[in-house]
């Protein structure tokens, strides 16, 4: 397991490098490694699975235009989400904006949008994705992080915490306590899938 650690850490240096060279088939290969958890973040943080995937290409579009700006490639992943994270920030400001602007305008109430259904889990029901989606959104934001490259991006506790610059067994804490929360948030879904 080391050695793959180690080949992932190295395969994403050399990309960065050669990205850095022009090559913008290798940046290619780095959207597709971390398309994933880059989505996932701006979905946990967004309304619209639209926004989201439009939060996810401006965050790559600006991870390669400050490539260059990058210290340690190592923990390009850590480095990506923070960009994720304001370019999702980014998004509700301007959203609130053109809300409050559109409000005044026509002197409505500002129109409540339905979280979508997006879920790689076709087992279950629009409603009950909707309620996982809520419960992780709820999470500190730290945790929320560590949880979506967990369960959506596939890394170890150790793969995060390189990328995150943290000890392992920090990450490892980070997810026990996130564990224990949506065990008990999600206990109502689990009685009713179980049924």
């Amino acid at each position: 397991m080391a050695d793959n650690l180690t080949e992932t850490r190295i395969s994403d240096e050399r990309l960065i490098a050669a990205a850095l060279s022009g090559d913008l088939a290798a940046f290619g290969t780095l959207v597709e490694r971390y398309w994933g958890v880059v989505f996932a973040m701006a979905l946990s943080r967004l309304a619209e699975r639209a926004e989201a995937e439009d939060a996810a290409q401006e965050s790559f579009l600006k991870a390669y235009a400050q490539l260059h700006k990058l210290r340690d490639p190592a923990r390009f992943a850590g480095w990506l989400s923070r960009i994720t994270v304001q370019q999702c920030t980014n998004t509700v400001r301007r959203n609130v904006r053109r809300r409050a602007a559109l409000a005044a305008r026509a002197d409505i109430a500002e129109p409540t949008e339905a979280m979508p259904a997006y879920s790689p889990n076709p087992g279950l029901t629009e409603s009950q994705i909707r309620f996982v989606r809520t419960r992780v959104s709820r999470l500190p934001e730290k945790t929320r992080n560590v949880v979506l490259m967990r369960f959506v991006g596939g890394f170890s506790a150790v793969q995060i915490a390189r990328q995150l610059g943290q000890k392992p067994g920090t990450v490892r804490v980070w997810l026990h306590r996130a564990y224990n929360i949506l065990r008990k948030d999600l206990a109502p879904l689990l009685e009713e899938v179980q049924s």
